[in-house]
């Protein structure tokens, strides 16, 4: 029983398999059937949207043709584009463009509906109409001009006969007239000699005035250049007391405290000081030629103590043999009572030695140390800012190099800062060199001093008497002091605090 089950289980297996080959078999007979009719509708469809297009082509060459033939009319994009026309077909674009040539023949005031094969015949007849018509009404003008100029001919030698008789009678007045001038000239050349003696004494009265305002102008011009020359001396006596006013010592040391480490200066709230300015301590025996002190010690206020009165402590002590005393003066060229120090910069000014011009950093610097850049020289001699007598310093940078490829740029540079320099001398402002502002700035975060001495000569600066009792630095100091120790003021730089 089981077998004939097998048997019917692999009968309907072997049935089931031969419809799934047959079917898979008509599946493709019928897939490949629809495909090739597919592609001929597909090809019969190009081959109509071809059909189509060729004919409506046609009928677009049709229509242009019509146009051409004055049957229908162009636009004005189509009619220009007949003149450089790419269709394709060779024949057509030649003909196209033989039409734009032929429709040149119209003038502008011919329209776009009248442009066409048609009208051609029409426009040269009418043409060569106008021409005839042109031409015969040029020829009856020419016919009357040659009677015209047979009649003026005849009055010309009408005319010519009156002017020979003219000329006879002229030649007659004109010997007349001869005769009068032969006379006249005579007159004219006596007249002639006696101005000839009239000028030659004015030569002589006008050589005689050039001598005297020759020697006029020699006396006004020596009384001009002595006139100059106290000019000169004015402004540089006035220079001296101008500048008297920035090179004194700015206030003194009252009292030493604390074995030296502190002390106490007559200046304060009075004098618009404030914590952190930083003074060079210049031994008093030499504050009458500040140009040639050395600053024995640097001292920073710490406390405003009253209207005249501040403390400070010693940032860098003095040399053992020459200790701060009572007396001694302070100074710092970047601060003044109740003011800002103001600063001109006459220009490139290189400070670090690499030959490119360090101007932007100087100015930081100087901000920094509480003073302000008020004017600059640049190169080409223009000045930025106000260059006037409250500028304390003027600093120039090193003299430009006249050899090399830019040596007219040098000299021109070299000129502008020789004028800046005149006007600052005449304005009283001390020049300086880039590096003793550099000696300023070193060793300060606030306000500097410097190791005093300008670009100012020395007898700009002569002594003055110190009022009082002569407070003089002791000699007579036990061996341990003579002997130097560390944190000492080494130099004319102020230490950092």
């Amino acid at each position: 029983m089981a077998a004939r089950d097998d048997s019917v289980i692999r009968g309907s297996l072997i049935t089931c398999l031969i419809l799934l080959v047959l079917s898979l078999a008509l599946n493709f007979i019928l897939w490949r059937w629809g495909d090739t009719q597919a592609t001929q509708e597909q090809s019969k469809s190009d081959q109509l949207a071809n059909a189509q297009n060729e004919i409506r082509s046609l009928e677009e060459n049709a229509i242009l043709y019509k146009a051409m033939l004055g049957i229908g009319q162009l636009s004005e994009d189509q009619y220009e584009a007949l003149a450089t026309s790419s269709s394709g077909d060779a024949d057509l674009d030649q003909i196209s463009t033989q039409f734009y040539r032929d429709m040149q023949v119209f003038g502008s005031d011919v329209g776009m509906q009248d442009r066409n094969y048609a009208r051609l015949p029409e426009y040269f007849t009418n043409t060569i109409r106008l021409r005839n018509q042109s031409y015969s009404q040029a020829r009856d003008e020419a016919a009357q001009i040659r009677t015209q100029a047979e009649t003026d001919i005849d009055a010309a030698r009408t005319a010519q006969q009156k002017a020979e008789t003219e000329r006879e009678n002229l030649a007659k007045e004109l010997a007349d007239e001869q005769s009068q001038f032969a006379t006249y000239r005579n007159d004219m050349l006596q007249k002639m000699e006696q101005a000839k003696d009239s000028k030659t004494k004015s030569e002589r009265r006008l050589q005689e005035l050039q001598r005297q305002a020759g020697s006029e102008r020699n006396q006004l011009t020596q009384k001009a250049q002595l006139l100059e020359n106290t000019i000169e001396t004015q402004k540089l006596e006035l220079n001296r007391l101008r500048s008297d006013r920035f090179e004194n010592v700015q206030g003194e040391i009252r009292y030493v405290l604390r074995g030296g480490n502190i002390v106490s200066i007559n200046l304060g709230s009075a004098d618009a000081l404030r914590p952190g300015i930083t003074f060079g301590v210049i031994d008093r025996d030499e504050t009458s030629r500040l140009q040639d002190a050395n600053v024995k010690a640097s001292i920073q206020v710490t406390k405003i103590r009253g209207p005249h009165l501040a403390e400070a402590r010693v940032v860098a002590q003095p040399a053992i043999g020459n200790p701060i005393i009572e007396g001694d003066g302070v100074y710092s060229p970047f601060w003044a009572p109740g003011r800002t120090v103001r600063i001109a910069l006459a220009g490139d000014i290189d400070i670090d030695g690499d030959d490119r011009p360090d101007n932007e950093a100087l100015e930081g610097m100087i901000q920094a140390a509480g003073a302000e850049v008020a004017a600059r020289v640049l190169p080409s001699g223009e000045i930025e800012g106000n260059l006037d007598a409250g500028v304390r310093f003027m600093v120039v940078g090193e003299t430009p190099d006249l050899g090399g490829q830019n040596e007219e740029q040098a000299a021109s540079e070299i000129a502008a800062i020789g004028v800046a320099k005149q006007k600052a001398t005449e304005l009283g402002v001390t020049v300086i060199p880039a590096w003793k502002l550099q000696e300023f700035l070193r060793t300060l975060d606030d306000s500097l001093t410097t190791p005093l001495g300008s670009a100012v000569r020395g007898e700009d600066f002569p002594p003055e008497a110190v009022p009082g009792p002569s407070r003089r630095r002791p000699v007579d100091l036990p061996k341990e002091f003579l002997e130097q120790r560390d944190n000492m003021q080494r130099n004319n730089e102020i230490v950092r605090p």
